[in-house]
């Protein structure tokens, strides 16, 4: 895909799941990745296979750390074309189940980091006219969802966010894609304790990332992966929310 070759792509989250989904298919198609997650030994070792890859570990939890990876991007003279905000995580069970510092740290990795970063980087976008950002969100953005009630409503802000700031930045030559997968084959499963028999369409990594990168390049505001999540997705407008939450209740049940 040409319209990705050389260009400049920082992924957050890039050590697994989706985020290292993005980055092998970026480094297949020639961008000049910046790579940032936790875990800087499995950075290292990506890098070694990748062209030219810059990596950048660190904890997006940490709320000190979106502008320190801004800043030592600046310091290495790197001039970022599309930011990848994929980094986040989630937890199941009643409100109780998890402590209030899990939470804490959900909004701040799914919400005030991945703002923080496209604030900054997107001053930098405007400044030169041009530029991208996609936002993985979930198709739990699109209602509230029993027993991931805080994952949901990050994911909610997520789409709402990315909608607006493409109205906004779009005639400025800025492109901001919201990313809304189902359940797909990742180690989210595993960090949120979800059972495996989880219900949902399980996608693959590689068709979401397929699928979203074709979706940002024409431009487009919103991409739902998957036939069936686009339907789950648009059913909630013409059903009550009684209905839909009842039904998200039994389902998440499973998980």
């Amino acid at each position: 895909m040409n319209f990705y070759q050389n260009k400049t792509i920082l992924i957050t989250g890039a050590s697994s799941g989706i985020g290292l989904e993005f980055a092998n298919q970026l480094n297949e198609f020639g961008a000049k990745l910046i790579i940032t997650a936790r875990n800087k030994d499995k950075l290292n070792e990506l890098a070694e296979n990748y062209q030219g890859a810059t990596v950048i570990p660190g904890d997006l939890s940490d709320k000190t750390f979106p502008s320190q990876l801004y800043n030592e991007i600046q310091s290495k003279g790197l001039d970022v074309d599309i930011l990848i905000n994929n980094a986040g995580f989630g937890s199941i069970g009643k409100l109780l189940k998890s402590d209030l510092e899990t939470y804490e740290s959900m909004v701040q990795v799914n919400i005030t980091a991945l703002t923080q970063l496209s604030h900054l980087f997107i001053t930098d976008m405007a400044a030169k006219g041009k530029g991208g950002i996609i936002n993985v969100a979930s198709v739990a953005a699109f209602q509230p969802v029993p027993y991931m009630n805080v994952y949901s409503a990050t994911k909610a802000y997520v789409k709402s966010f990315s909608l607006a700031l493409h109205e906004e930045y779009s005639k400025k030559g800025i492109v901001v894609t919201a990313v809304c997968p189902g359940y797909t084959k990742t180690n989210f499963q595993n960090a949120a304790k979800m059972s495996s028999d989880a219900v949902g369409i399980k996608m693959l990594p590689k068709d979401v990332v397929w699928q979203s990168l074709i979706a940002h390049k024409k431009g487009k505001n919103l991409v739902i992966n998957g036939f069936i999540n686009k339907i789950m997705a648009h059913s909630n407008r013409f059903l009550p929310s009684f209905l839909t939450l009842a039904v998200a209740r039994n389902l998440m049940k499973k998980a």
